[in-house]
């Protein structure tokens, strides 16, 4: 895959990665599991509320709590603080499987191909993430003055109060290791699709067989008597009737 094919596919994947997040706060109550009950039931909440309002909150409310989880909570902090809770581990892995596989079932042909598909989302999360957090912190300052360090201790305090780790290193482990476990699937999509560049199909010949092309009888004799031809199968000669 050319480089170009790989972002592209990088992009398309952390799209499909939302929607993918959405249905894990959604139908997994993925805030439940990670809170360990203390919130629950707030996807219920949105949908109860009703009209545009409850709409926009359900969806893009949804989408963008939903999305944040799944950035912010690495897999290896679900396997020691929560081994037995199954639908958490679900709810964070899920999405990274369905984004990287969609994606490398559109743009892979390979293994390689899928793996890259599967990095590019990850990689993409990752710059984006930094991206927004250095974007926070500008304009905090710009506006507040000297509150940016205030604004870093409170976001590094709720992160270690839910995770162990500051937010950068919360959300890169989070990315880093929910993209790996989607490179497994997106390699395996893309081996489904692989062809070997050397494995063509046979083309089938116009006409004639070579079995059925005439060949060169190289078993005919001559009679010694008169030199004429003699068929293969014929015990007398044809011209002089000489036995052969």
């Amino acid at each position: 895959m050319g480089i170009g094919r790989v972002i592209g596919s990088g992009i398309v994947g952390m799209l499909f990665l939302v929607p993918f997040a959405w249905l894990s706060f959604f139908a997994l109550d993925l805030t439940g599991t990670v809170t360990g009950g203390l919130i629950t039931g707030l996807n219920d909440l949105f949908a109860s509320i009703g009209g545009p309002i409850g709409a926009i909150l359900t969806f893009v409310g949804g989408m963008f709590i939903g999305l944040l989880l799944v950035i912010l909570f690495p897999i290896h902090w679900a396997l020691m603080y929560r081994p037995d809770d199954v639908m958490l581990l679900i709810g964070l892995v899920m999405p990274w499987v369905l984004a990287c596989t969609v994606a490398s079932a559109i743009f892979a042909h390979s293994p390689r191909g899928g793996l890259h598909t599967s990095l590019a989302v990850g990689i993409g999360y990752l710059i984006l993430s930094f991206v927004l957090y250095g974007v926070l912190l500008f304009i905090v300052r710009a506006i507040t003055g000297g509150m940016g360090g205030l604004v870093i201790d409170l976001i590094d305090g709720l992160s270690l109060g839910l995770t162990d780790l500051p937010f950068l290193a919360a959300v890169s482990l989070a990315i880093l290791e929910g993209c790996l476990v989607g490179c497994v699937f997106g390699a395996f999509i893309g081996s489904l699709k692989y062809k070997p560049e050397g494995a063509e199909k046979p083309v089938k010949q116009k006409g004639k067989t070579p079995e059925s092309e005439p060949k060169l009888d190289t078993s005919t004799d001559y009679c010694t008597n008169c030199g004429a031809k003699i068929k293969p199968g014929n015990e007398f000669c044809t011209n002089c009737g000489q036995k052969v």
